[in-house]
């Protein structure tokens, strides 16, 4: 069980890697485009969130938190959102946290720098995409790693 869970967990940092190198290569051949990037994007989420596509609910954000909180403690979504009572002082969901640290891990493995507070108040994979697209400085290597 253990070994399954390791090597689930390996396959999946390894997915989020790919969609990192992918993003990485087509910013230096200079052919990302925003369209690109949303759909590197997406898998980048889903891989990190241990997700499938046809674990999806949609590309937001707080479904896609959801489905995965469920999905790690065997359980179905709805009752993650009832269940959930902040364990932080500062009232923090895990949901809420689960976003956060995403989006710390995309700054830190695609290279880019966002506001904070709009990453934050990102709905969807597209929007996140589309803030880090416009963040991207115009010319560089493509080198973000």
């Amino acid at each position: 069980m253990r070994r399954d869970i390791k090597e689930r967990l390996l396959a999946d940092k390894r997915a989020a890697a790919n969609q990192v190198d992918a993003v990485c290569e087509k910013r230096a051949e200079g052919t990302l485009t925003a369209e690109l990037l949303r759909e590197h994007l997406f898998r980048y989420v889903l891989a990190k969130f241990g997700l499938e596509a046809a674990d999806a609910p949609s590309r937001s954000l707080e479904d896609l938190a959801e489905e995965s909180l469920a999905k790690a403690l065997r359980t179905d979504p709805d009752q993650v959102v009832e269940a959930e009572r902040p364990a932080t002082c500062d009232g923090a969901r895990s949901v809420d946290m689960k976003q956060a640290l995403l989006i710390m891990a995309l700054q830190r493995e695609f290279g880019v720098a966002l506001d904070g507070l709009r990453a934050g108040l990102a709905d969807t994979t597209d929007e996140l995409a589309d803030l880090m697209f416009a963040a991207f400085p115009a010319s560089d290597d493509g080198a973000g790693k």
